[in-house]
């Protein structure tokens, strides 16, 4: 098994058939199904399935799949960053954000930082903090910008900022027209809430003796707003988040009986292999 026939099973995967396959890869169909039954004798296992117009995947075959696409990732990696070494002040710098992120000032590091070293380029992966962290230690990214809290093992962390989170919903959900809302007043209504932060949230209603309930429970700040923008119930976010949202209506609270802080993190792994651009990046990061 080689790159070229992993490439090869990905592109037959991506475009649904082996005759739009062969066409992206400036191949005939024949030999390119002779390579993927040879991968398919070597492995022992049947990775597609024949006799449809479109490909069908074993599960085997996904399998595969999601490992072929991290190694001709790293791949397509290692060979560009080979090529950008002896030269210093050029290189992508590979970086996961979470959406939230985008909305703050710590976007601002980035713009500044591409004028001072413009032939530097960024790659952004988006995604939630727990996927980041799962690309990092998987060397695909080689930083990442993620909301705290969560837990990871083996990763160096730096807080760039930290903010209070907001109460977000229709504006007829909530009591009041006031810049505030409290705990109290929320307790009797509908919550959509991080799952990262739902056992912190909750202690919070219980030191109060207040009960929540909780309506949705989910992963991302782009979530929590879409469904608050549908009339679900009231989100909780942090603060900069409030700039995605779009919905008619809209408003956002503080929670004064709140500590609750979000933080903005730098999250690297120290042990893993550093571009000497990225390398650059945290630095300017932490300076």
């Amino acid at each position: 098994m080689d790159l070229k026939q992993l490439n090869y099973f990905v592109t037959v995967v991506n475009e649904g058939n082996i005759t739009s396959a062969a066409k992206k890869l400036f191949m005939s169909q024949p030999p390119l199904s002779t390579q993927l039954k040879a991968l398919e004798s070597e492995l022992g296992c049947v990775l597609i399935e024949r006799g449809s117009r479109q490909v069908q995947l074993t599960d085997a075959g996904r399998t595969l799949y999601n490992y072929a696409n991290t190694l001709l990732e790293i791949s397509r990696i290692a060979k560009e960053e080979v090529q950008y070494s002896a030269d210093h002040s050029k290189g992508t710098i590979r970086i996961g954000m979470v959406s939230s992120v985008v909305c703050s000032s710590a976007i601002h590091y980035v713009i500044e930082f591409s004028k001072k070293y413009p032939n530097m380029v960024f790659e952004i992966v988006e995604g939630n903090t727990y996927e980041l962290l799962k690309k990092l230690s998987s060397n695909t990214i080689h930083c990442a910008l993620v909301r705290s809290p969560y837990s990871a093992e083996n990763v160096t962390s730096f807080v760039l900022e930290t903010e209070r989170l907001v109460a977000i919903g229709q504006s007829d959900l909530f009591d009041n027209d006031l810049d505030e809302v409290t705990l109290r007043e929320l307790s009797g209504k509908n919550m959509i809430i991080y799952r990262r932060w739902e056992h912190i949230i909750k202690a919070l209603f219980e030191e109060n003796n207040l009960n929540i309930h909780c309506r949705l429970i989910n992963d991302d700040a782009r979530t929590t707003i879409r469904f608050a923008e549908c009339g679900l119930g009231i989100g909780i976010v942090p603060e900069s988040a409030i700039e995605l949202i779009h919905g008619e209506n809209m408003v956002h609270k503080h929670i004064p009986e709140s500590k609750i802080e979000s933080g903005i993190e730098l999250v690297y792994n120290p042990s893993s292999y550093m571009p000497k651009c990225t390398s650059i990046f945290i630095d300017y990061l932490k300076s």
